[in-house]
């Protein structure tokens, strides 16, 4: 099972090549963005409505917050952050919100991007595969449809989300390394706690609220 950790740049593990060590998530993403656009363009009028685990929005909204925010800089969405909670928080990034007219049109953008993604010269950080990703849960979990996410992609995430966790999340994972039980990936130290990939990428982006547990006999790895 790979520790991740052990992957990325700045990991503590002892001096090596780093040749193949990349922050590059375009694949990643461009592959979650085309299976987020399959899955919108054979659902139906009934499902573009649908509530999301995100209070307030529907898939609509998902989607459209997903095409609008496309390539925006790690500094423009500090900005947009700290703005919408000055003028009021997410109602009021709801009632900004330019909305899309229907899952095909959502699909054909998110689909398009994909493209562009894929074949541009400048790499992707992972800010755009947390987007893709933590859309194609919300819209994924709305619909009754499971929109596939490669473990790379799944651990980077959630790799990203722990480190940055909130004081709540932190306080159910600290001390404990995750383990992925479907996705062959776990990083941190300490006893287990476990869970599906989507599992564990619900409750870090606080979709949500259901934490990781200790691994039981029948889940992927040794008790510990």
């Amino acid at each position: 099972m790979a520790d991740l950790s052990r992957y990325l740049p700045l990991s503590r593990r002892p001096d090596a090549d780093e040749s193949g060590v990349t922050a590059d998530r375009r694949a990643e993403t461009a592959e979650v963005l085309i299976a987020l656009a399959a899955v919108l363009r054979s659902s139906d009028g009934e499902a573009w409505t649908a509530a999301t685990a995100r209070p307030g929005w529907q898939v609509a909204e998902v989607a459209s917050e997903l095409v609008e925010d496309f390539g925006r800089s790690r500094t423009r969405r500090a900005l947009d952050a700290a703005g919408r909670i000055a003028r009021g928080g997410e109602a009021r990034r709801l009632a900004e919100l330019t909305r899309l007219p229907g899952p095909v049109e959502a699909a054909d953008r998110i689909a398009l991007r994909a493209g562009e993604v894929r074949d541009r010269a400048k790499p992707t950080n992972v800010l755009e595969l947390d987007d893709a990703v933590v859309a194609a849960l919300l819209i994924g979990d709305a619909v009754g449809a499971v929109v596939p996410i490669s473990p790379r992609a799944s651990g980077a995430v959630a790799l990203r989300r722990a480190a940055a966790a909130p004081t709540e999340i932190r306080a159910v994972i600290a001390g404990h390394r995750l383990r992925a039980t479907d996705a062959g990936w776990e990083f941190g130290h300490g006893p287990a706690l476990v869970d599906t990939a989507a599992g564990l990428l619900r409750f870090l982006t606080g979709i949500g609220t259901v934490a990781p547990h200790r691994p039981g006999p029948d889940e992927a790895g040794v008790v510990d």
